[in-house]
Parts: structure tokens; C-alpha cells; sequence
């Protein structure tokens, strides 16, 4: 093969190669990005939503994971007679494993809910919401524990407040609470429905009221009902002692 042929032949083939390298990294990029923004925007609403005093903003539990590109975010479309709620998600990279850190998500509303009809996006069906005015919170905490918009799921064979993923028919409303920079480990539920005080074995009284204590192997929760809703304070990672949860209970209002 002449000289000049063959130099014709190696810039043909590094050309080539150049391209490939280039398309192959270019589809890379584009994969990697088609991974990462992922998202649907019409996920389904799975836990109870919080109303807060002036109406303007929602709040509800969403499951995310640090894998993930983005925190999932609440959206809402208003309209004359309606609120319709969705989550905006995005995939989680299964390239890495992380651990779970499921929170609480808020949007805010042009005009106050009012009496406008809140809906689930995903699944068409209408939301009962929780209104802020009506919830207790406590006026003692043990020390270092603060309010956050990190979540914990108790396991269901150890279920003692409501799954913060299972939305109830009735207004409820769960608040977490962590010391320090830990994962929560406190929680304090509120749900509005009748449930009869029973006087069998029940150890303990909270304003009057029969208080039940249930034990897990890694929590402990006192529940009782003050003839409007249904409370719990649940500690678990350790639990706190039985004294700091009735100390909690005793010392909550609005």
C-alpha cells in the first residue's frame, strides 16, 4: 500500500473512533440523565394531609431516599371548587444503596382552602384533611428533642399510631419529633375519631382518661381517647421510660 494511501487509511479509522467515543459517551450522558430526572408527577397522595391555620398550605408524607436526584415535592391545582393534589417523584438510582428518610412535604395555595373539595390526583378520591387549629402539641419535651419533617413507619406487626402511608377517612395528623441530629424517634398522633375509653388494663390516666401502654420489643406508646380524638405518644430507638410519655401526654394543648 503507496505511503499516502495509508495515511488515508489511519485518519479514516481515528475519525471513526473519535465518532464512536463520542456517541458512546454522548448516550451515556443522556441514559444517565434520562435516569436521573425521571419523574412522574401524578403520584398518588398516600398519607393524610394537614391544613394549616390560614388555609394557604398543605402537608402530607412522602417517601424519599437520598438515591434520589430530587425531594419529592407536593403540587397542587387550584380551581373554584377544588384543590387536586399530586406528588412530583423522581426514581431512585439503584446504582447506590441508601437508607430511607421519609418526610413530610408542603405546597402552598393562592387563596385558602376554604370549602373547596381537596382530591387525590393519582386516584381521583376526595382527601379529609386535618385542620391545624385543632391540634395539641406539647408543652414539655424531654431535653433536646425538637419538632421535624423527618418520618418514621413503625412496623406493622408493632403498629401503634396510624401509618403516616395509609390515609384515613377521618382527620388525623401525626407529628414527629428527633433529639439532636438523630432520626426521629418520638411521635405524638391525633385522630378524630370516637373511641371508647376502657378502664381494663389501663395503668395509667392522662387528664382524666384511661391511658393504655403497649410495649414492643424496640418501642413503647401510650394511647387514650379525651372524648374528641384519639391520641398517642409513641417513643421507640430507645423508648423513653413510661414517666417521660406520661409527662408528655399530661402537658398537651393547644
Amino acid at each position: 500500500m503507496e505511503r499516502q494511501q495509508l495515511k488515508r487509511v489511519i485518519r479514516t479509522l481515528w475519525i471513526t473512533g473519535t465518532a464512536a467515543v463520542v456517541i458512546i459517551a454522548a448516550a451515556a450522558w443522556w441514559l444517565g440523565e434520562q435516569h436521573h430526572d425521571t419523574h412522574r408527577d401524578d403520584a398518588a397522595v398516600l398519607g393524610d394531609v394537614l391544613v394549616s391555620r390560614d388555609g394557604r398550605t398543605l402537608t402530607t408524607t412522602a417517601r424519599w431516599a437520598p438515591c434520589q436526584t430530587k425531594r419529592p415535592q407536593l403540587q397542587a391545582r387550584e380551581s373554584t371548587d377544588t384543590v387536586t393534589v399530586a406528588l412530583r417523584e423522581t426514581t431512585a438510582d439503584l446504582r447506590h444503596q441508601c437508607a430511607s428518610t421519609d418526610q413530610q412535604v408542603s405546597a402552598t395555595l393562592t387563596e385558602p382552602l376554604g370549602q373547596r373539595r381537596l382530591v387525590d390526583a393519582g386516584t381521583g378520591t376526595t382527601i379529609t384533611s386535618f385542620d391545624a387549629a385543632q391540634l395539641v402539641g406539647p408543652h414539655y419535651l424531654p431535653q433536646g428533642y425538637t419538632q421535624t419533617n423527618e418520618i418514621y413507619d413503625e412496623p406493622s406487626t408493632e403498629r401503634c399510631a396510624p401509618s403516616p402511608f395509609n390515609r384515613t377517612d377521618t382527620p388525623a395528623w401525626t407529628r414527629f419529633y428527633r433529639k439532636g441530629s438523630a432520626r426521629p424517634s418520638l411521635a405524638i398522633a391525633q385522630v378524630a375519631k370516637a373511641a371508647p375509653d376502657d378502664a381494663r388494663n389501663a395503668p395509667a390516666s392522662v387528664g382524666g382518661h384511661p391511658a393504655h401502654l403497649r410495649e414492643q420489643a424496640s418501642s413503647r406508646c401510650l394511647t387514650w381517647y379525651n372524648g374528641k380524638y384519639s391520641m398517642t405518644v409513641l417513643s421507640q430507638d430507645p423508648p423513653l421510660p413510661t414517666a417521660e410519655l406520661l409527662r408528655i401526654a399530661n402537658q398537651l394543648g393547644h
